[in-house]
């Protein structure tokens, strides 16, 4: 199964959000395509970036390189990074091999969302 990656931004209390939708399989095959269509991503001002993971079915170490990659180009550039809407099978996956410091997970783009208010919240109070 092919995978697709669907980028949108928007803007959350005045700050840039990047949203990348993965959809289908990271794996060996399919990592140097989501390689290049997150260079997009990366190369911009993406402020946070969020990896909904919602319709990711499957990831293999390849997968977690490719994750592991952009978290370390944007936290190099301050930005966070942050996993939404895990499948049980990835974040299986993510228990196992503990080799993601720095994401934080979130149950849905509710929590998320309630998470990234509460942070810009702190910022613009002088927290």
């Amino acid at each position: 199964m092919p995978l697709s990656v669907l980028v949108s931004r928007r803007q959350e209390n005045g700050a840039p959000v990047t949203v990348a939708r993965l959809v289908g399989r990271l794996d060996t095959t399919t990592s140097p395509q989501a390689e290049k269509d997150l260079d997009r991503v990366l190369a911009g001002t993406p402020g946070d970036v969020v990896f909904d993971l919602g319709e990711l079915s499957f990831i293999s170490s390849a997968g977690l390189r490719v994750l592991l990659g952009a978290r370390k180009t944007l936290g190099a550039r301050g930005a966070r990074v942050h996993l939404a809407n895990v499948q049980p099978q990835i974040e299986k996956v993510l228990d196992i091999v503990k080799a993601l410091p720095g994401f934080n997970v979130f149950k849905d783009t509710r929590e998320l969302d309630q998470y990234l208010a509460a942070m810009q919240k702190k910022v613009t109070e002088g927290e």
